[in-house]
């Protein structure tokens, strides 16, 4: 992957004009704010929602809360009408304590400990996910389905070209052709069969009735192409007619996941958020036409919907000149800076690990007239940790200015997905705050992610 190299102006901040005015503001009007805060412009989070409304009218999407939980932003999801996902009983809790009915709730996680069952039974989500029979006998110990109860079974399908192949029931079995031409692809709807078939006698034995059932899966992460989605849903679609003209059972209920690219990881691929949805969009449509029965189609967006409306504000705890510094071996013989910032990997920066994520960190100050002097030259960047492995690694081509100075701001973009989320506490690292805003009306809220 190749990283822009970042330019180097008077002001740094002016690559990114939309948050410029809001961040010094936010800044500006409270002084005792600390970092490193995560700002949210919820402005830019509408837009998001409206574009997926708009592009992909026919797939209600359920915001996948594990990209962020902050509770604002769950109550701002819950007010524009997006529908949620939950992987745990934890995170089912969450959603109830906000008054998020159950008819609006995915539980995509498919293998539960006695916690998640007791949690579901209670909230009662209105779909679930499985992969192996063992997860139907759990069902029936914790009195689910029940009569009060009926939630859609759906089975996670594992896909050989995702990079999130964790869960999933192996159901495509690439062969090799005998004419030497290639690979071909065997469908197999034999495992499906058991697990609904062990469904079917749950039903029986206890009568009481699953809502439906259907299946799930996830194309991978970041994905920039509708055709991964594209072959999810043939997917779906020839396994579900199997299963119909075998063995009678009907799927209707599709989960084709998440995986949509943010607004960044686009651009670095040359590609537009819409015209990825439309592609989709365009697929799911074929595929209603395609499979003969009435079928309902829901995702699980998280990283599209938040990612870009966040960004963490770092600032530079101690800078100092070196010409002289060993780091993984290299050695660096010209002057540079050595920056320790009060945010790093163990931190909200952990998609360093979490997402081979490649930070490019904008510096600025406080006051716009205040410039950075001095030509752009490399520099180290380090978390506030004691751990060498607290280590930020920006792209090779990185620069920042030799006029910056202990106590400078660090912008990093794309921040509102799997940053807080992912943040531990090593070393005693103080809360992370949270900062919210919405340009329009310049309304500013904060709180300690730690304590919500």
């Amino acid at each position: 992957m190749t990283h822009r190299n970042l330019p180097i102006s008077p002001d740094p901040l002016e690559v990114k004009p939309v948050l410029t005015a809001a961040i010094r503001g936010v800044l500006a009007r409270d002084p005792a704010i600390t970092t490193p805060c995560l700002l949210f412009d919820l402005d830019r989070l509408d837009r998001q929602i409206d574009l997926w409304f708009d592009a992909m009218p026919s797939v209600q999407p359920h915001f996948a809360i594990k990209a962020c939980d902050a509770l604002p932003i769950l109550e701002h999801f819950r007010d524009r009408g997006v529908a949620f996902d939950a992987a745990t009983g934890g995170e089912l809790e969450t959603l109830s304590r906000l008054g998020v009915s159950g008819d609006k709730i995915v539980m995509t996680h498919p293998i539960r400990s006695q916690n998640d069952l007791e949690t579901i039974r209670q909230h009662r989500p209105r779909a679930v996910v499985v992969q192996r029979v063992e997860e139907i006998v759990k069902f029936a110990d914790a009195g689910i389905p029940n009569e009060n109860y009926s939630p859609l079974l759906l089975i996670r399908i594992a896909l050989p070209y995702s990079n999130l192949n964790k869960f999933g029931v192996p159901c495509i079995v690439p062969t090799e052709r005998s004419d030497g031409l290639g690979m071909t692809t065997v469908f197999d709807y034999r495992p499906l069969k058991q697990i609904f078939t062990a469904a079917r006698q749950l039903e029986r034995e206890r009568h009481v009735r699953f809502g439906g059932y259907g299946f799930a899966g996830h194309v991978g992460t970041n994905t920039t192409s509708p055709t991964n989605y594209q072959h999810l849903l043939a997917t779906f679609r020839l396994l579900g007619q199997e299963l119909r003209h075998r063995t009678g059972i009907r799927v209707n209920f599709f989960d084709i996941g998440g995986g949509y690219c943010d607004e960044l990881h686009a651009s670095r691929a040359g590609i537009v958020q819409r015209d990825l949805l439309a592609g989709i969009s365009r697929a799911v449509e074929r595929f209603r036409l395609d499979y003969g029965d009435d079928v309902e189609v829901i995702a699980e967006p998280g990283r599209f919907l938040i990612a870009d409306s966040g960004a963490v504000v770092a600032r530079a705890k101690i800078v100092t000149d070196s010409y002289f510094r060993s780091v993984a071996g290299t050695e660096l013989f010209e002057k540079h800076k050595v920056i320790h910032l009060d945010d790093g990997v163990y931190g909200n920066l952990m998609g360093q690990i979490h997402d081979e994520r490649v930070y490019e960190p904008i510096p600025f100050r406080r006051n716009a007239s205040d410039t950075m002097t001095g030509p752009p030259i490399p520099c180290i960047l380090w978390g506030p940790t004691c751990d060498s492995f607290d280590r930020i690694i920006p792209p090779e081509s990185y620069r920042v200015p030799d006029g910056l100075q202990t106590g400078d701001y660090f912008l990093f973009d794309c921040m509102g997905a799997y940053s807080t989320v992912t943040a531990t506490q090593f070393n005693r690292t103080e809360p992370t705050m949270l900062v919210l805003y919405r340009n329009s009306t310049g309304e500013v809220r904060r709180f300690s992610t730690k304590s919500q």
